[in-house]
């Protein structure tokens, strides 16, 4: 961790204000002081953990009206509640079990997800003393992880099953349905980065099993590290995945989102650079992007006590930025848009679950990697209005949207077990929603290949023939390459919409990657015909087009792509441009070489997330190693150049160590810290302890 000197550390205290000390004594939770809610609303802090309670990371109650507590270190507690709160008794339940991330009690059981141990735990009082005498696991889970992307979340679904949230460094457990909706995922990368290379295909992941643990299928998948997931009024499903947020500023950066989750639903999180964008005709999109944050804790009011307003919402919980978010879901075809408000903030108030109590008021936690928890409850006030109204929905609207995804609830259930007839689903595939089209396409494809493979290669709608083309890439052999190309070949690029041009072009990718490449002349023929598209209007196009013609060694790419790389494009559009070009081994001159050269040193100015720099490491590596020794030699002072200091374009003065500061060195001063503060002092400052080449706020 990078130390401060004196004066920038000063001048944070200055601007910000002072640093609560909690001495070995106290064990305090945020005071509600600490906490803005929306109006209508109040917020009690109910209890505080002490020492040796640990931190608390996930919460139920059980039959009784109890809280029972994951651990964050080992082991389970449990909160009696009491209408005095000095009063709530704190008991340790199990001593055994590791960083339990889910705990659920439902069936007259306890279900424990042991992150950092053995997997899924079921415990069972069986005797009536109010202890759990019958352990049993139910799912081994082979957990590999650096940054505790394992077991997480456990909830009981409308079916009264169990449904478990799995991060992305979990493999598929033995044992599950080869009928899952959700079978084999694959990286379906055209151009792999070679510094991708060594990481495994493992993906966060749902898993369903009924209260005995006997069976098991993977529902969805292509998720990070989605921490919980919540059920609607109606049954639909919704997750909130994590970023990577050493990615910002890089075209494979996925902001916080909440996910509408549907049976078979690919969302394609990859390892590194290898995220898919939305536009992937073989995923599904991002259903709400919050941004910068750390998703944990969701739930829906369905249940609860709020104005109705407030129980038609989603409420998701921001670790890392201390707030709640309240979601509306706005129907959409078969889905959903969202639209969302902060509900609940404080600081610091690292939530990290919340749960409607049998009052039917919010219950939240606070905790996670040793912080100070405390319990919350939140309820309406009475004499107090709420502000925040809902979004209008029109009726014929929702009456609509109710019938597609009734519909495409009624295709998913083929996914698992075969249909009568593939008219029944074929129909589908030419749908404008894309959710309906996705589940009709994944039914098609869990169903033996030649029933439909004779239609795909035949069909004349272009939707439904690029959907249908698709399911035979992932599902057919080499053999049926030559077919597939030629169903490609046979659609008028002239009338494609912009969708449709997207999912033609992954449809060609998919065909290379699963069937295998194309002969010269197959190459040749594609070329002509992509060829006049690029550069495209848009950028989504542009990646695809791009990736396409250097794949097929299409000479005219590498200028049109260099020329691409001007302040015109985004700094993303840039990277991925760039990361395209270095596959490219025909059509370099020395012109278009010192253009990329002096892109390289202009590179180097990009701002961004902590892998940014190594990223546009690995782009130069490789785009040396397409340069002969010779012409290494002729671009030496520009390559040389690439490693000079950048001259900084915000610069202090230099200041020198005056000794090494310690927060109690400033502490008699804290007081004079509320007036005659200098935001300008402070700036020059930070600029001058380089706090700002990583920290910032706003610009």
């Amino acid at each position: 961790m990078r130390t401060l000197n004196g004066m920038a550390l000063a001048c944070i205290l200055l601007c910000f204000g002072s640093v609560n000390r909690i001495t070995a004594e106290e064990y305090q939770a945020t005071p509600v002081s600490s906490i803005r809610v929306q109006p209508g609303f109040q917020v009690e802090l109910l209890r505080s953990a002490q020492k040796d309670e640990s931190s608390w990371i996930s919460m139920t109650f059980d039959d009784r009206g109890r809280l029972i507590l994951g651990l964050d270190d080992v082991g389970l507690g449990r909160l009696t509640l009491n209408d005095d709160p000095a009063k709530i008794k704190f008991e340790k339940v199990d001593n055994t079990l590791k960083h339990c991330r889910g705990v659920l009690y439902a069936h007259n059981s306890l279900y424990v997800s042991e992150t950092n141990g053995e997997g899924l735990h079921r415990f069972k009082d069986t005797t009536g003393d109010d202890q759990f005498d019958q352990r049993q696991l139910l799912k081994n889970l082979d957990y590999r992880s650096r940054f505790g992307h394992g077991s997480n979340q456990i909830v009981l679904g409308p079916d009264k099953n169990i449904y478990l949230v799995v991060g992305n460094d979990v493999s598929f457990p033995e044992g599950v349905s080869t009928n899952s909706p959700y079978r084999d995922p694959h990286n379906d990368h055209l151009l792999p980065n070679p510094h991708d290379a060594g990481q495994d295909d493992r993906v966060g992941t749902i898993l369903r099993t009924d209260p005995a643990g006997k069976t098991w299928e993977i529902l969805a998948g292509g998720f990070r590290n989605q921490v919980d997931m919540a059920f609607n009024a109606e049954g639909e499903m919704f997750t909130y995945d994590a970023d990577m947020e050493w990615d910002v500023g890089q075209p494979w950066y996925r902001p916080t989102r909440v996910n509408h989750i549907i049976s078979g639903g690919e969302y394609g999180w990859r390892w590194g650079t290898g995220k898919w964008p939305d536009y992937y005709a073989d995923s599904l999109p991002t259903t709400l992007d919050t941004g910068l944050g750390s998703p944990t804790a969701m739930t829906f009011g369905t249940d609860s006590k709020f104005p109705t307003r407030f129980k038609n919402a989603m409420y998701i919980a921001d670790w890392q930025n201390g707030r709640i978010l309240l979601v509306d879901l706005i129907p959409n075809g078969a889905s959903y848009t969202c639209q969302y408000e902060v509900f609940l903030e404080g600081g610091p108030l690292n939530v990290c679950d919340m749960q409607f109590g049998p009052d039917g008021a919010l219950y939240f936690i606070t905790g996670g990697r040793g912080s100070q928890s405390g319990l919350y409850r939140v309820t309406p006030t009475a004499n107090q209005k709420t502000k925040s109204t809902a979004p209008e929905i029109d009726e014929k609207i929702e009456a609509l949207a109710r019938a597609a995804r009734k519909l495409r609830r009624q295709i998913e259930q083929y996914q698992s077990q075969p249909v009568a007839e593939i008219n029944l689903l074929w129909p589908h595939l030419s749908s404008e929603d894309r959710w309906l089209r996705f589940a009709a396409r994944r039914a098609i494809e869990n169903q033996d290949v030649s029933r439909w493979r004779t239609r795909a290669l035949n069909e004349s709608n272009t939707t439904a023939a690029i959907a249908g083309l698709i399911a035979l890439c992932h599902q057919g052999t080499a053999e049926d390459r030559e077919g597939v190309l030629a169903a490609l070949n046979r659609i008028d690029l002239s009338s494609l919409k912009q969708q449709q041009l997207l999912a033609l072009l992954r449809a060609y990718e998919l065909c290379f990657i699963r069937l295998g490449a194309p002969t010269a002349a197959q190459a040749n023929v594609i070329q002509q015909r992509l060829q006049p598209l690029y550069p495209h209007v848009t950028s989504s196009a542009n990646h695809l087009l791009c990736e396409l013609l250097v794949y097929l060694k299409d000479e005219t790419v590498i200028p049109q792509t260099v020329s691409l790389l001007t302040d015109t494009s985004t700094q993303e559009e840039q990277i991925r441009a760039a990361r395209t070009l270095t596959h490219a081994r025909q059509g370099w001159n020395k012109d278009l070489q010192g253009k990329f050269l002096a892109w390289l040193a202009h590179a180097r100015s990009f701002s961004g997330g902590k892998q940014l720099t190594e990223r546009l490491r690995d782009i130069r590596v490789d785009f040396l190693d397409t340069l002969t020794e010779q012409q290494r030699q002729e671009f030496s002072q520009e390559i040389a150049a690439l490693d000079k200091p950048l001259v900084e374009e915000e610069t202090g003065p230099a200041r020198p160590v005056v000794q090494d500061w310690k927060l109690d060195d400033f502490e008699p001063h804290l007081a004079a810290a509320t007036t005659n503060r200098s935001f300008k002092n402070a700036r020059q400052a930070l600029l001058a302890a380089n706090c700002l080449k990583c920290h910032r706020i706003g610009a």
